[in-house]
């Protein structure tokens, strides 16, 4: 199993380096209401991982509250079908008007990569699905952008941003969870190498996915010289 899957946060207390923004979750999934929100930063540094977190704190059902779409594949029909529109060829969705099933009362739209979307005519569809006056009165909308400042004016105002970190103290957050990451595949005597780090630097951004990318990688390597030393 990969280390990002393996150690990706399960909910907000376990989310590191991101602290203004994990305090304005917390309160989010304490007290919901119907919002769009949006995590924005570069690639790496755990953008989808928030999201997921929040989603787990809502105590939102994976199975029956929570749609998830990458922005690329979210076409007019869909749009239409998942705020309870007709749509030809297919049985008409209650939307997000009926209550799931199970766990929170809250469903939660996930959409990621907003930059991605397919279609100028997608937008002002999706601008007027989340207006103020038409948001369900039970849905979180949650979107991830590696960069928001292309995407429609109007589109952007209906979403509150959440700009995350990627410099000096996010990355030390993450060497500190790296090094907990390290004593436990590998043990408290051997020091995690300082290149796995430094692996995570990348024009003046850190980038936790590539930080795990490497530590994976000499864990690996750790563990193939073990085995060999076992077999000597």
């Amino acid at each position: 199993m990969r280390l990002s899957n393996k150690y990706q946060p399960s909910c907000l207390d376990e989310v590191v380096g991101q602290p203004a923004v994990v305090r304005r979750l917390k309160n989010l999934a304490a007290n919901p209401f119907p919002c769009c929100i949006m995590m924005e930063g570069r690639g790496g540094i755990g953008k989808s991982s928030i999201a997921k977190a929040l989603i787990h704190d809502l105590n939102v059902c994976p199975w029956s509250g929570l749609v998830e779409y990458s922005a690329a594949n979210l076409m007019i029909d869909e749009v239409r079908w998942l705020f309870g529109h007709a749509v030809e060829g297919r049985e008409r969705s209650s939307g997000f008007r009926m209550m799931p099933m199970t766990g929170s009362p809250w469903h939660v739209l996930l959409i990621e990569e907003m930059e991605l979307l397919p279609s100028k005519n997608v937008i002002p569809l999706l601008k007027d699905e989340l207006s103020e006056q038409k948001l369900p009165p039970r849905l979180i909308v949650i979107a991830t952008s590696n960069d928001a400042s292309g995407l429609d004016e109007a589109l952007l105002q209906r979403f509150d941003i959440y700009p995350l970190s990627c410099g000096p103290t996010f990355a030390d957050a993450c060497r500190d969870r790296l090094g907990e990451i390290w004593e436990k595949e590998v043990g408290e005597d051997i020091l995690m190498p300082q290149a796995v780090w430094q692996m995570g630097w990348k024009n003046e951004a850190f980038s936790m996915r590539r930080a795990l990318v490497a530590l994976g990688a000499a864990v690996e390597i750790h563990t193939h010289a073990t085995r060999e030393e076992v077999i000597v």
